[in-house]
């Protein structure tokens, strides 16, 4: 099935869960880029869909958030002032088993297969297409969930 169909969907995993008195999130997201606009953008869009959203503008308040929400998708720019996000990537993996998720203005394919080695799930370049990006988180917590549940 197209994710993309699945967004709209009354059963999709992007709507919330009512438990008691209290609604549930749909899931924890980090979302990592040094441009706050960028940051913005992209919380909202997230929160639309009922994700609790952390941000971070650098490596180190990120890995802080990293250790504190325990985040179930990272979403991460490969530059960053004072770090590089391969290594980064490679640092987190090894504490997190969250999807992470390149969300880039580096284009070239060796930066995507570098990207995809030092242990991040996906590899999506700037500019982007919002839809395309929640279809692939949507897809990411789905497959999340389903592996928790085994």
């Amino acid at each position: 099935m197209n994710p993309l169909l699945i967004l709209n969907s009354p059963f999709s995993i992007l709507n919330f869960q009512k438990r008691g008195d209290r609604v549930a999130s749909s899931g924890t997201i980090l979302l990592i880029d040094s441009d706050s606009n960028q940051n913005i953008s992209n919380q909202r869009a997230l929160e639309r869909k009922k994700f609790a959203v952390h941000t971070a503008t650098d490596y180190a308040e990120a890995h802080r958030i990293i250790h504190e929400a325990e985040p179930d998708i990272i979403v991460m720019e490969a530059m960053l002032p004072g770090g590089d996000g391969f290594t980064f990537c490679k640092e987190i993996r090894s504490l997190t088993s969250a999807y992470i998720f390149f969300l880039t203005c580096k284009t070239d394919s060796e930066d995507t297969k570098l990207g995809l080695n030092s242990g991040g799930d996906m590899y999506i370049t700037k500019p982007f297409h919002m839809p395309e990006l929640m279809a692939r988180v949507e897809v990411a917590m789905c497959r999340r969930r389903k592996a928790f549940a085994l």
